[in-house]
C-alpha cells in the first residue's frame, strides 16, 4: 500500500509539474481590406511549378539568406533555390534607395510567362537598421513572395507573425501563425 500511495504522490507531483498541452497555432487573417494584400492566393505569389528560382543583386545578402533558410523550415512544400541555367527566374532579390519611402523592401508582382518578380530592398532604410531588423525585412518580402498576407501585431486580433506590416525587431522567421497560413496556402 505504501508503494501504490509513493506513486500516486509521483504521477500527481508530474501531473503538476507538466505544462499544460499547447493549442496548434491557427491561421490569423489579412488585415487588408482590399488589394492584393486582402487574400492569400497562390496566384498572387512568386511560386512557379512548387518552387521559388531566384537571383540577386543586392549587397544584403546574409538578410536574403536568412529568409531563404527561415521559409525553407522542416515541412516546408516550396522550394527555395538559386536560379540555374535549366531553370526560369522566379525572383530577384536587388536594392534601391529612395529617402522619401517609408518603405525598407518591397515585394513587387510582374505576371506573364516568364516574368520575373522582385524584391526590393530600400537602401535609404536598411542601412539604419541593425542586423536583426534587416533580416526580418527579408523575411517579411519573401513571405510575400510566397504568397502570404499583412497580419495584425496590434489590437485585439493581434498575432506574432513575421508578417507585421511595420519595421520590427522581433520575428525575423515565420512564427507558428505564420506557418499556419503557408500550409492553408500550400498543404
Amino acid at each position: 500500500m505504501q508503494d501504490l500511495l509513493a506513486g500516486l504522490a509521483a504521477f500527481a507531483a508530474v501531473l503538476v509539474i507538466a505544462p499544460a498541452p499547447t493549442r496548434a497555432a491557427g491561421a490569423a487573417p489579412c488585415i487588408a481590406k482590399s488589394g492584393s494584400d486582402a487574400t492569400e492566393t497562390r496566384q498572387d505569389s512568386s511560386v512557379d511549378d512548387g518552387e521559388i528560382r531566384w537571383t540577386a543583386s543586392t549587397k544584403y545578402k546574409a538578410e536574403y539568406q536568412h529568409a531563404n533558410r527561415a521559409w525553407s523550415y522542416s515541412g516546408a512544400k516550396v522550394k527555395i533555390a538559386p536560379d540555374a541555367a535549366t531553370t526560369v527566374n522566379d525572383l530577384n532579390y536587388e536594392d534601391f534607395s529612395d529617402a522619401k519611402s517609408a518603405a525598407a523592401g518591397v515585394w513587387s508582382r510582374h505576371p506573364g510567362p516568364a516574368a520575373t518578380d522582385l524584391i526590393r530592398f530600400n537602401k535609404a532604410r536598411m542601412d539604419t537598421f541593425d542586423a536583426a531588423t534587416r533580416r526580418m525585412v527579408a523575411a517579411h518580402e519573401l513571405g510575400h513572395a510566397l504568397g502570404l498576407c499583412h497580419k495584425s501585431g496590434s489590437g485585439k486580433d493581434a498575432v506574432q507573425s513575421v508578417m507585421w506590416p511595420e519595421v520590427a525587431r522581433y520575428p525575423d522567421a515565420p512564427t507558428a501563425v505564420d506557418k499556419a497560413n503557408y500550409k492553408r496556402l500550400w498543404g
